[in-house]
């Protein structure tokens, strides 16, 4: 597919092409001013890296391929634990993921969520927490939001009294706070950046939209999984939080497209969908779909494991983020996938086959 597209970027490749290239002229060891201010929001390690490609051959089609080769490999390491872990269910989990329109939208582009979704999917599958520290280290690397999973490895650990685990996924996050500590902020200087700051300043620190959103849209991608596990109470009272909680803070527009004017009024592919219903019925739609990912929140807890802990501060954290994405919830569906179907092969133990958590709803 990435060989039809235009040759020149499309989309949001029109940000990511251009840092890309802007890490090629910088060379192999940028200076200190280029890292304080490259032209890019995120962290930079997915761009400095393909700069680096680009160095050698200029080419936006190699860098698709090469997101294309990261997805199939994270999807082939997935499936291949899926298989092992997911029981009967593990076709069903595998083509969550695969048949996301997102996931053929980041194969098939020059996006920085290919490395990001590889590496996430190499943390939650492994059966060992010994080989995890490097995949955690680069994953705020990627994107700063990727501190999830070393957060959510470190809250199980604590909460197994294995300190010494905790302590090292807590260390992972030092080089992301070194970047940090030279942008003297969470971004580097950039106009992209500075967007950011304008949203603050304009709408405050908390959106609790992006949290309804991105809940709802959670449900929407995994609401197979909602009628194959058994619901119980904690299902419908999560469910009920969660929808009450859209009631009174219903998607709209990101508040970025608002401020840069540039048209955009949808947040994805799903929001889309919703909205051919009719504004009134898209939103009762949409608080449907927040009951149904509140309700698989819920059971997720019900047996703690680290993906359980990751995919809460997906949730969380995204109280802080201005902006909804249904692609935002494709890096964490092979997460909230293991959190429902697999946690008894947490990363602390090797994969149990045979004895996993995962149970069926009476066919009655």
């Amino acid at each position: 597919m990435s060989f039809l597209l235009p040759r020149g970027p499309v989309r949001d490749e029109l940000v990511f092409f251009p840092a890309a290239r802007a890490f090629a002229s910088a060379g192999v060891f940028p200076s200190l001013e280029f890292w304080r201010s490259y032209p890019a929001p995120q962290t930079p390690l997915s761009l400095y890296l393909a700069g680096r490609v680009l160095a050698l051959v200029p080419s936006l089609l190699l860098l698709r391929f090469g997101n294309s080769l990261l997805m199939f490999a994270a999807l082939l390491r997935f499936s291949r634990f899926a298989a092992r872990n997911f029981g009967t269910d593990a076709r069903l989990g595998i083509a969550l993921v695969a048949l996301n329109p997102y996931f053929h939208l980041v194969a098939t582009h020059f996006y920085t969520d290919a490395l990001y979704f590889w590496l996430a999917v190499q943390v939650t599958t492994r059966a060992s927490s010994r080989s995890t520290w490097l995949p955690l280290a680069l994953l705020p690397l990627v994107r700063q939001f990727g501190i999830i999973y070393a957060l959510g490895e470190a809250l199980y650990a604590l909460g197994q009294r294995r300190f010494r685990a905790a302590a090292l996924a807590l260390g992972a996050l030092l080089p992301l706070l070194a970047l940090f500590a030279l942008w003297q902020g969470v971004l580097p200087d950039t106009p992209r950046a500075r967007v950011q700051s304008s949203v603050h300043s304009a709408y405050g620190w908390f959106f609790p939209y992006v949290v309804s959103y991105h809940v709802a849209a959670l449900g929407f991608y995994l609401a197979p999984i909602a009628w194959r596990i058994e619901r119980t109470r904690r299902f419908y009272w999560f469910g009920l939080a969660f929808a009450i909680g859209y009631a009174l803070a219903p998607a709209h527009a990101n508040f970025s497209a608002q401020l840069a004017d540039t048209g955009i009024t949808t947040l994805g592919y799903f929001h889309r969908a919703t909205l051919a219903l009719g504004p009134n019925a898209a939103q009762i739609a949409l608080c449907v779909f927040a009951f149904i990912g509140g309700g698989l929140l819920g059971e997720a807890w019900s047996a703690p494991s680290a993906p359980a802990y990751i995919v809460s501060l997906f949730v969380v954290f995204s109280l802080f983020g201005f902006q909804a994405w249904d692609k935002y919830l494709l890096d964490i569906l092979p997460t909230a996938l293991i959190a429902l179907l697999a946690p008894a092969a947490a990363p602390t133990s090797a994969p149990m086959p045979t004895e996993n958590r995962l149970r069926r709803a009476s066919p009655a």
